[in-house]
């Protein structure tokens, strides 16, 4: 969470002065305005997040199964977001999973996949919200009148878009591992209960 105030607070900021600066003049509004704007943007912006999280939550489970092919992350995709570092900074990007009283910080019960069903339920309601949300936030350019879209709402839904893709790399990279996690387990007590040996490598 703090790594995402700082990077609001910086583009808050940086926005704004610009808007002071150079579009106040151009567009004759007082400079104080372009700040306003920006700060108004900046708390419309979380507050349309957080209704189509809320609403998005609310939907059937059933929609947001583990099965369903569009959550399916292939090896390739695992592989691209190892390649743009997610292993560095996905545990700087905050996790929201409080709100539902199941954090998904870490794995708690890697064995039991109740738990990892759970897990990926989460997950997938979590992605579903932060895809709606990176194309719902550009709805406030309507909080202004549009000559002032590139101002105010644009550059604040684009920044609101960028801090939703990359949780939502960090849920496909890490649903992948409960994928594999869930698949083992299961191999696991296949074998078990058929008096197989367990090779859990093979």
């Amino acid at each position: 969470m703090i790594l995402y105030g700082i990077i609001i607070l910086f583009f808050v900021v940086l926005f704004s002065v610009t808007n002071a600066v150079f579009a106040a003049p151009a567009f004759g509004f007082a400079p104080w305005l372009g700040v306003a704007g920006i700060a108004a943007d900046t708390a419309l912006v979380i507050a349309v997040d957080g209704i189509f999280a809320f609403i998005i939550r609310r939907l059937p489970e059933r929609w947001f199964s583990y099965k369903k092919r569009f959550f399916n992350v292939s090896k390739k995709e695992k592989v691209f977001y190892e390649k743009i570092g997610v292993r560095k900074w996905k545990d700087r990007i905050p996790e929201l999973g409080r709100f539902t009283n199941f954090s998904k910080s870490k794995v708690e019960r890697p064995n039991d996949n109740e738990y990892l069903e759970r897990y990926m339920l989460e997950a997938c309601y979590g992605e579903i919200i932060h895809i709606v949300t990176i194309f719902t936030g550009y709805l406030i350019i309507f909080a202004f009148p549009l000559r002032y879209a590139f101002l105010f709402g644009v550059p604040v839904a684009t920044v609101n878009a960028i801090l939703n893709v990359l949780p939502t790399f960090v849920l496909r990279y890490n649903f992948y591992k409960m994928k594999i996690l869930h698949a083992r387990n299961e191999l696991i007590k296949s074998r078990s209960e058929t008096g197989k040996p367990l090779d859990i490598a093979g």
